[in-house]
């Protein structure tokens, strides 16, 4: 059993790809690999670096992706703070084998007297440890249930998390988004454009009369952060189901639309 971790570099970049990779590549994921793929390229000419993957047996198995704060246009853009956006192992050979850990050492190691903070959304996916969990034993400490920081300077960090994953905030109906779809995607994941696109599809399906924006929310922040950072609006109503719960979906773009 062989363990390494690597920083990203142009080198293994698609290494760092392919660790997301879903048992079927459709020609829309293809696409959210595309932007992700140009996305980190701008992120290592710009700020050098990008975060880690893991390997198992000489194969990438896990991956953690950063990135400073101020490059999210839709975010706080706070100079001292570096983002964990995602840490993930979704295969089970290289689980339980410290990977994980071990990249998260390494990013406190090499963060270290560049930033600050470290701030991460522990979303849940269900899957292995609770994320919050795993956080904390790491020294990481609550803003709140969901939003955990690692300080440097053992400054406590108030203003949470702000980028994409964060979710949905309060949102007013606004009249110039009635009779409109907004679908916005990030280009940190492939599976943001992928679920745009296939919701695109389903609402076609249910109401081909109605206008639909796909939106990357790096390229149009205020777009994206006026309609309250939520992902999908119908109708001026914000959308919470994915389409991976097609029916659920289903049933809440058909309720927006009638409102």
């Amino acid at each position: 059993m062989k363990i390494e971790i690597r920083e990203v570099d142009e080198t293994n970049v698609e290494d760092m790809i392919s660790v997301c990779n879903p048992p079927t590549i459709t020609e829309a994921y293809k696409k959210g690999v595309e932007i992700k793929r140009a996305w980190l390229l701008e992120m290592l000419r710009t700020y050098g670096d990008v975060g880690f993957v893991g390997y198992f047996n000489r194969k990438p198995a896990a991956q953690l992706l950063t990135y400073p704060e101020k490059a999210d246009p839709t975010s706080l853009k706070r100079e001292n703070v570096l983002v964990v956006n995602c840490i993930y192992n979704p295969f089970l050979e290289a689980q339980r084998k410290g990977i994980a850990r071990s990249m998260v050492e390494k990013l406190i190691e090499k963060a270290r007297g560049k930033y600050e903070f470290l701030v991460t959304h522990a979303f849940e996916t269900g899957e292995f440890l609770s994320q919050a969990e795993f956080f904390k034993r790491l020294g990481f400490r609550e803003i709140s249930k969901e939003d955990l920081y690692y300080s440097f300077s053992r400054r406590e960090l108030k203003e949470p998390y702000s980028g994409f994953w964060k979710g949905g905030e309060e949102y007013k109906r606004n009249e110039r988004d009635i009779g409109k779809v907004f679908l916005f995607y990030e280009p940190t994941c492939p599976f943001t454009y992928l679920w745009a696109h296939r919701s695109k599809e389903i609402v076609k399906e249910i109401a081909p009369e109605l206008e639909i924006r796909m939106l990357n929310g790096w390229e149009h922040p205020e777009e994206f952060v006026s309609r309250g950072r939520n992902w999908m609006l119908v109708n001026g109503i914000p959308i919470k189901s994915l389409p991976i719960e097609r029916e659920k979906f289903r049933e809440e773009v058909m309720r927006a639309i009638k409102t």
